[in-house]
């Protein structure tokens, strides 16, 4: 080796050795190595936990304590599979690996089961009133006038709604553009629901909430539900809507 061909090559060892400080992940060898991933620090998060609805059991009249059991033990699995898909997500992205089908079919799977989740949790909510009827001064009464021309047509929409073949549920939502009141079907958990708006009032039309003791009969059930609607929680939930508005 020429003392030229010697410098030149100290030179670019030195150079090499030098990039090798500073971490640019170039080798002797070659300047096409990755990089090696270092796995990103994690970030804690309170995982959700399951709420008790036993308060429920006795109170709704028409509905099997046992089929409302079985509904929160199927309420339970979502919360188990939510907390379980953003642990898994959590430690595809901490380990460099969020660019992979798994973690694109975890992030598709994550809105149906936290949808699965929260539905359940404000069904449950809005059951258990110890009245059947929504007081006529109550300002989600007026509401109801207002958008629909009275309760008895805002009632006609959301049962035919809840009518409608498939699975899935019905939400009376106040939508974010006029404040208008909208009955919606939303497909199984995740299909349907109007961004910004607030749920007012959900109801469950899933075979589960009703095929072991109604059979295909929906609309026995939908009566049934109509009579235990919690229509505190559904006017609280309108009023803390408008108090919000107004605010903003």
């Amino acid at each position: 080796m020429t003392t030229k061909n010697f410098k030149s090559a100290s030179n670019l060892n030195n150079w090499v050795f030098f990039c090798l400080i500073l971490g640019l992940g170039f080798s002797a060898q070659g300047f096409g190595a990755e990089p090696e991933i270092q796995p990103k620090p994690v970030v804690q998060h309170s995982q959700y936990q399951v709420k008790n609805f036993d308060g429920l059991l006795g109170k709704v009249k028409g509905l099997d304590d046992a089929l409302l059991k079985m509904h929160f033990k199927l309420y339970e699995g979502y919360v188990n599979n939510t907390n379980l898909i953003l642990q898994k997500i959590q430690e595809l992205t901490r380990t460099g690996q969020n660019k992979t089908p798994e973690f694109a079919a975890l992030k598709r799977l994550l809105g149906w089961e936290f949808d699965g989740m929260l539905l359940h949790e404000y069904y449950f909510e809005n059951l258990g009133g110890a009245t059947a009827n929504l007081d006529a001064k109550d300002p989600l009464m007026l509401k109801m006038q207002q958008d629909f021309g009275s309760y008895d047509q805002w009632k006609t929409d959301f049962v035919s709604t809840g009518l409608m073949r498939g699975i899935g549920w019905v939400v009376s939502y106040v939508e974010p553009k006029n404040g208008r009141l909208l009955n919606e079907w939303i497909n199984e958990h995740d299909l349907g629901h109007l961004a910004g708006a607030k749920p007012i009032l959900i109801m469950d039309v899933f075979e589960h909430a009703y095929i072991t003791q109604f059979g295909l009969d929906r609309s026995k059930y939908i009566d049934v539900f109509f009579n235990n609607i919690n229509w505190e929680v559904v006017s609280n939930r309108f009023k803390k809507k408008n108090e919000t508005s107004e605010k903003s």
